[in-house]
C-alpha cells in the first residue's frame, strides 16, 4: 500500500505541473500577467551592476548545453566503464535529450517573442518556456536524484543535495529574468514543464531498477 501510495502521489505531481503549464500558457498573453511581467523585469533591471551582470552571466552559461552535455558523458563514462551501470546513462540522457526536443517543440508552438529591453546579453529564438529553467530543473534534478540514490554517502545528505541543486537551479531562472532575454511566465513554465519531466524520469529510473517506489 504505501508504494502505491507512493506511486500515485508522483502521478498527481506530474499532473499538477502539468496543469500549471498549461495554465500560465493560457494567460501569458492577457494584458495582467503581461503588465505583470513586465513590471518584475523592471524593477529587476535596476538591480542591474557589473558584478551582477557577470555572476548571473556565469550561472547562465554554466546550464548552457555544452556544460550539460559534457557532464551527461561525463557520468555516463564513469556508470557505464567504470561501475558496469546501464540504467542511470540511459535515464540521464533520456531526460537530457526528451528535454531538450520538448522545449524546442514548445517554443515553437507558442512562438512567443522574447523580451526587448534591458537586455544583458543578446539570444535569438522564442521565448516560451524558458528553456534555462526547463532543462535544468529536469537535468540537473535528474542528476542529483541519481547520485543520491547510487551513492550512500550522498544518501546521507541528501537533504543537502537536492537543496543546493535547488538553489542552483533557481539562480538559472532568475539568471534569464536578470539578464533580460525571458519574462517571468517563461521561467514558470519552464520549471513546471522540467518537474514533470523530472518526475516522469524519476518514475522510469524506478521501474526499470524493478523498483515500484518513486519519490
Amino acid at each position: 500500500m504505501i508504494l502505491k501510495n507512493s506511486k500515485l502521489r508522483t502521478l498527481i505531481w506530474i499532473f499538477v505541473f502539468i496543469v500549471v503549464f498549461f495554465l500560465l500558457a493560457s494567460i501569458y498573453k492577457e494584458p495582467l500577467i503581461n503588465g505583470w511581467d513586465e513590471w518584475v523585469m523592471k524593477h529587476v533591471s535596476i538591480l542591474h551592476r557589473a558584478g551582477l551582470n557577470s555572476f548571473f552571466v556565469f550561472i547562465t552559461n554554466v546550464a548552457s548545453r555544452p556544460y550539460q552535455y559534457a557532464l551527461l558523458t561525463f557520468f555516463s563514462i564513469v556508470w557505464l566503464f567504470v561501475e558496469r551501470r546501464w540504467r542511470e546513462p540511459l535515464v540521464a540522457a533520456v531526460c537530457l535529450i526528451g528535454i531538450r526536443i520538448g522545449n524546442q517543440w514548445l517554443k515553437d508552438l507558442f512562438q512567443r517573442e522574447r523580451p526587448s529591453f534591458d537586455r544583458i546579453i543578446e539570444i535569438t529564438g522564442y521565448s516560451f518556456p524558458s528553456g534555462h529553467a526547463m532543462i535544468s530543473f529536469a537535468f540537473f534534478g535528474i542528476l542529483a536524484y541519481l547520485l543520491v540514490q547510487n551513492y550512500p554517502v550522498l544518501q546521507a545528505y541528501k537533504k543537502q543535495v537536492y537543496g543546493i541543486t535547488g538553489i542552483f537551479v533557481l539562480l538559472v531562472g532568475f539568471s534569464r529574468v536578470y539578464l533580460g532575454v525571458h519574462f517571468p511566465t517563461d521561467v514558470l513554465a519552464g520549471f513546471s514543464a522540467g518537474a514533470a519531466w523530472l518526475f516522469i524520469c524519476v518514475m522510469l529510473y524506478n521501474f526499470l531498477k524493478g523498483n515500484r517506489e518513486t519519490l
